[in-house]
This record gives structure tokens, C-alpha cells and sequence, in this order.
């Protein structure tokens, strides 16, 4: 990782190391409790020097999100998080097929093997993958299928978008939901989308359910604050005579 080509070149390098901590403990991401890389793992992980870890921690240990123990190590303090106001809409999962139809796997770039994991007495492959759009990095996304779904096309899984196989196999979906919340990039994310760190990137959270209430697919993706915007239609009142 090279974190001096992706830092915004008028903010100090020590600060860039700083907020992107800062975000994932007031968001939470990092909760009350975690112990955070040893020193030495965050210089060699962000090819930086010692002083700039050290900066950054200082930084955030001042403004009381950090609490450091000798020979135990530092880890993230109790602080309030900020909740957010939920705008509840609705939408026609058409538009999530019209989307993705325009999209392809960046399979160059495919991160990690599909693994196995055990989601509340299910079993899901999970996947690490950058969808592309005309050739450029659109989205970063944290896949999860159904086993039993993965298994009946792990080759066109592997390398197509998955909504769209869903949608070829005639896979059930009796609901879906979807919640987006704006965040920032942290050094993996600016590094797969080819964004600064700290820039702003929207995180959709996307879960779509069979009949019996099982959840088929879920994904975290993650897009650069650029290249997505919503638009919605108000349904209003019938005006009143």
C-alpha cells in the first residue's frame, strides 16, 4: 500500500493516519474495546514512518478516543456515538438489475478466494470483489450467497455480478431491503477504488430474502461519493378542494 500517492498532498500525512480512525471509531466500526495494531504492524501495513503512527495516536489519545497501556497496547475508549435520522423509502428492485446490468467484475483484481462461513446456522460463501463500469473501479463489495445458491453456478458466481445470476436462475426473492449511509475511505478502500483516503464514499448495505424468510445474498458496497447520487419522487396528497 502506498499511502503517500493516496492522501490528499495538502494535509499532513500524519493527519490522513489520524482521520481515518477517527471515522471508524465515531462510527463505530472500531467499538468500545478494540485494540488497535501494534505500532510496528500499522508503519510496515502503511509503508509510513514510526513518528507519523506516532503523531496520529497522540492526536487521538488527546482528543479521548484512545486510552494506551504499557505492554498491553492501545485500544479505543468508550466514547458516545453519533446516531443517525433514517429516511425511510421505497423503491422497485427492478432498478437494482437495471443498475447492475451495467456493471462487470474486475476478476484481475478478485482479492481472495470465495471461503465459507457460518451466518446464523447457515452456511454462505463469502467473496472480496471491485465491480467495474466502462473500464474503471465503481464499487468495492463484501459479498455473501446462500451455499446452496453458490453451489448451483460457483463458475458464473466467481466472476459475474452476482444480482444478475440470481436473477438468470431464477432464484426466489421475496423481499429485499437496502440502507445507505455516507462514510470515508480508509486506506483498502481508496486503495481498490483508487480514491483518497478520507474522501467521501457512500456504503450501501443491500440483503435479499427467500419466501421463508432466509437470507439468499447480502453485500456491503462501498462507492466513491462521485459517482453515485439518489433521486426520489415524492408521492403527494391529493390536494383538498
Amino acid at each position: 500500500m502506498n499511502l503517500q500517492s493516496m492522501r490528499r498532498q495538502d494535509v499532513p500525512l500524519h493527519a490522513e493516519v489520524a482521520a481515518v480512525l477517527r471515522h471508524q471509531i465515531k462510527s463505530g466500526e472500531l467499538p468500545h474495546g478494540t485494540k488497535l495494531p501494534a505500532l510496528r504492524e500499522l508503519t510496515e501495513t502503511l509503508g509510513v514512518a514510526r513518528m507519523t503512527v506516532i503523531q496520529a495516536m497522540n492526536t487521538l489519545e488527546e482528543e479521548g478516543l484512545i486510552e494506551r497501556y504499557s505492554g498491553r497496547g492501545t485500544f479505543v475508549r468508550d466514547i458516545p456515538i453519533t446516531s443517525r435520522h433514517t429516511l425511510q423509502m421505497q423503491a422497485d428492485i427492478s432498478q437494482i438489475y437495471a443498475m447492475v446490468a451495467q456493471l462487470e467484475v474486475d476478476v484481475q483484481d478478485m482479492q481472495s478466494e470465495a471461503r465459507i462461513a457460518t451466518i446464523d446456522g447457515q452456511e454462505f460463501r463469502v467473496m472480496n470483489r471491485t465491480h467495474l463500469k466502462d473500464g474503471k473501479p465503481f464499487c468495492h463489495v463484501e459479498l455473501r450467497l446462500n451455499n446452496a445458491v453458490f453451489a448451483r453456478a460457483p463458475d458464473r458466481f466467481a466472476r459475474e455480478i452476482a444480482v444478475s445470476v440470481l436473477k438468470d436462475l431464477g432464484v426466489s426473492v421475496s423481499s429485499a431491503k437496502q440502507k445507505i449511509t455516507m462514510s470515508y475511505a480508509n486506506f483498502e478502500l481508496a486503495e481498490a477504488l483508487g480514491v483518497r483516503v478520507n474522501s467521501a464514499v457512500f456504503r450501501v448495505s443491500r440483503e435479499f430474502f427467500d419466501p421463508e424468510g432466509n437470507l439468499v445474498y447480502s453485500a456491503l458496497l462501498i462507492y466513491p461519493g462521485d459517482l453515485l447520487e439518489l433521486e426520489i419522487d415524492f408521492t403527494l396528497p391529493d390536494a383538498q378542494g
